[in-house]
């Protein structure tokens, strides 16, 4: 009977000391001292709503004058020069692909005109920074603020829209011309601004590594909206097919982000204002996400 009482008092020692021998085995606590952790909670979809629309704020090229953002009004036409002739067509029939299903429309004529102009550019045109200048004739048509923007991008890109303005008539009207902007509406402007031609240009040796998807989907981004790249100081909010050239692992296709980014502004009416357009983005990225959330994972195989 004693010897059941002293096996039973080592048991329950053991177990009692398990806690502690665990604690000395934990991993050491490297923060350094003094340093404060702040635990946020996550964001309400009000809050996701809002951090949204900034985003698009920021990669969406701002129009001027109140004018509405632009976009194409007919199908699309793509051209890809400097690559492999049947790298070039891959290329060029998936920016069709995205463009149809997103609302924008593609030509099927083969011999259309081309209106979105793509050119891989060898090592031999030089570092992106002496492909253009001021005096290029690529960049005559803009105006001047346009060609300084194209100017100052950095990275191995160089990306423009020539874009019209329309008055209610839908006559272009000049560029630098003055002129009264009334709204049919508080919210949305009499003018339109259509998208008539957008060019891209690539360094070759920078594409190296990456799919023909990758290229097709980032170049669609670049040019069926006039966008910019999103700046990676702060961090990127939403995954984005912009970031290709600048984060080290990059989405592998457009992401959900930038289909209702694209979806959406072709959605909204000619005149819509920008900040109509704006949130009607950020409604549609957050739904997306909302839906990604609740939708079960697929089994691994």
């Amino acid at each position: 009977m004693r010897s059941d009482v002293i096996r039973l008092a080592i048991a329950l020692a053991g177990v009692a000391a398990a806690p502690a021998a665990a604690q000395d085995t934990a991993a050491p606590d490297h923060t350094p001292e003094g340093t404060t952790i702040i635990v946020r909670p996550p964001l309400t979809e009000n809050e996701r709503k809002q951090e949204l629309r900034e985003f698009t704020k920021q990669i969406v090229r701002p129009p001027r004058m109140r004018h509405p953002v632009a976009k194409f009004f007919y199908p699309i036409c793509p051209k890809v020069l400097g690559l492999a002739p049947d790298q070039a067509e891959a290329i060029a029939e998936r920016i069709r692909g995205n463009a149809r299903a997103l609302g924008v429309g593609a030509s099927t004529d083969p011999a259309c005109l081309p209106t979105v102009r793509v050119a891989f550019m060898a090592p031999a045109a030089g570092p992106s920074d002496r492909w253009l200048t001021a005096d290029s004739a690529q960049l005559a048509h803009l105006a001047l603020y346009e060609r300084e923007r194209v100017l100052a991008e950095t990275g191995p890109v160089r990306a423009w829209n020539r874009v019209v303005v329309r008055d209610f008539n839908g006559e272009p009207i000049e560029v630098g011309t003055m002129i009264q902007i009334e709204p049919y509406s508080r919210n949305d402007p009499i003018v339109t601004t259509e998208i008539t031609g957008a060019a891209v240009l690539i360094a070759r040796e920078a594409a190296e590594g990456f799919t023909l998807a990758q290229l097709a989907d980032y170049i669609a981004m670049r040019t069926l909206i006039g966008t910019g790249a999103p700046s990676s100081e702060e961090g990127v909010p939403a995954r984005t097919i912009l970031t290709l050239f600048e984060e080290p692992d990059p989405p592998a296709e457009m992401t959900s982000f930038d289909r209702a980014l694209v979806a959406e502004l072709y959605n909204a009416s000619r005149n819509s204002s920008p900040r109509r357009v704006y949130n009607d983005i950020a409604r549609a990225a957050a739904q997306s996400e909302r839906i990604a959330r609740a939708e079960p994972e697929a089994p691994k195989p």
